[in-house]
């Protein structure tokens, strides 16, 4: 029988073979557990997963909010290599750091020191905003604060991923449901959330710099918010370790996690991580800068990027659902694709200049594009690295993204228009492609793993 992700036994009996890396997700390892009960109610799982998701989505919309003014309210230069500075930091902080404080911490007490250290970049940048622009002062605050907002998303990201996988092998084991099903049902919830509060925050945001609120009011409410979001995360589940079982090394869970890379899937799936950092790059640089701008207004926008966020928090939920009917994602990772293709084709064939209110065409795009990366994308990293692959994967996951947003922060100053482009394209043809490509190498790394059982078998 092949194994194939969305064919999958219970994860409690998933091995996942890599070659020179075996990772299984035994029973007596993986277990959600419940102290006083030997098995959770599906209702349970989906109620902490849904607060899991509203928690983590407060918190980062409280740091997503300061990023887009870096260079506004604070001096250009300051808040140009601020963040660089972070998105190097989250890099660095994905490979290197976040596996060995998930692995000592576990998931949910990651998550809360994540989402702590996020608060703290915020509280930073509202002490920022009142220092003088350019002073040695501001630039201490917000490079030391980029510094602890990249390890704090490098740790969020690497220990929501892992929560995920154990909330979703909670959730079948309650419900007998397929893998399909719950990580589709999973992410889509986790998006809606997560773009719905950022549209919140954004727009709130907008509203009180426009009736001339001091700025740092402003972010100083959102250092509240997310203190508050971050002490939430600790009456969370605690899925440990069954009675009995014995957690992994940090150093061995380190080397498993840098041992992905020897897995072909992983690079497999690596485009569409790489092509919405680019296409986000580009709209937020190139597209804003020089059409929408110049033709609307710079009011427009912050109006449209609230669209696509808004845009992007209505198809997750509409994919999430489609998905579990199918029970396929493809289609949609297909969908995703040629909308992150339609974007630099717009512009390269066509030209944005003139357009006025269609401008809005390549954002609905951006957003459409925004809810396969954010909801359908992370489904597909948990079918195909189930278990106690899942924190490994994820970092893996942040580390392809991060790289991505960095490269094209770079690349938008140095390349000119059509080599970006061009860049987006390539990524987002090969998407899909990659997908199907992924599930080929899992097929026949199983057929693989079974000869070689069998040959083990004929021995004895």
């Amino acid at each position: 029988k092949v194994l194939t992700p969305g064919r999958l036994p219970p994860p409690a009996s998933v091995a996942l073979f890599i070659p020179g890396v075996m990772v299984t997700a035994a029973a007596n390892a993986e277990a959600p557990r419940e102290a006083g009960k030997d098995m959770l109610t599906g209702k349970a799982v989906r109620l902490n997963w849904h607060c899991l998701s509203i928690f983590v989505a407060i918190n980062h919309a409280c740091v997503t909010t300061p990023l887009i003014y870096s260079t506004t309210l604070l001096d250009k230069q300051v808040g140009y290599y601020g963040s660089a500075l972070l998105y190097v930091s989250t890099c660095l902080g994905s490979l290197f750091l976040s596996i060995p404080l998930v692995m000592k911490l576990g998931q949910r007490n990651a998550l809360f020191l994540a989402m702590a250290l996020y608060s703290v970049y915020v509280g930073l940048f509202a002490l920022a905003t009142v220092l003088g622009k350019g002073d040695v002062g501001q630039w201490v605050v917000f490079l030391a604060a980029s510094c602890i907002g990249g390890a704090a998303a490098s740790l969020l990201w690497t220990s929501q991923g892992g929560y995920m996988g154990r909330s979703v092998t909670a959730l079948i084991d309650a419900t007998q449901c397929d893998m399909q099903t719950a990580t589709s049902k999973h992410a889509s919830a986790f998006a809606v959330y997560y773009l719905m509060f950022e549209v919140a925050f954004k727009l709130l945001s907008s509203v009180a710099l426009q009736v001339d609120l001091r700025p740092w009011i402003i972010f100083a409410a959102c250092f509240v918010c997310g203190v508050g979001s971050a002490l939430g995360a600790l009456t969370l589940r605690d899925y440990g370790l069954a009675p009995g079982a014995v957690r992994p090394s940090t150093c061995a869970k380190l080397v498993a996690a840098l041992g992905l890379w020897r897995d072909p899937a992983l690079w497999c799936l690596s485009p569409t991580n790489l092509a919405f950092g680019f296409s986000a790059a580009f709209m937020n640089g190139y597209v804003n800068a020089t059409y929408t701008k110049v033709q609307l207004g710079e009011e427009y926008v912050g109006y449209f990027a609230t669209a696509t966020a808004l845009l992007a928090a209505v198809f997750s939920k509409l994919f999430g659902t489609a998905a579990v009917r199918l029970g396929r994602k493809g289609p949609f990772v297909l969908i995703g694709s040629l909308c992150f293709v339609a974007i630099p084709v717009i512009v390269l064939a066509f030209g944005l200049d003139g357009w006025g209110g269609f401008l809005i065409v390549p954002y609905i795009l951006q957003g459409c594009g925004r809810a396969v990366y954010e909801s359908t994308n992370k489904g597909v990293f948990v079918d195909f690295f189930p278990g106690a692959a899942a924190d490994g994967a994820f970092a893996n996951q942040m580390v392809q993204s991060t790289l991505s947003f960095t490269l094209a922060f770079f690349f938008s100053a140095a390349l000119p228009r059509s080599a970006l482009a061009g860049i987006i394209l390539a990524l987002a043809a090969s998407t899909f492609p990659g997908l199907l490509l992924a599930h080929e190498v899992r097929r026949r790394q199983q057929n693989q793993r079974e000869a070689e059982e069998a040959a083990v078998g004929s021995d004895i």
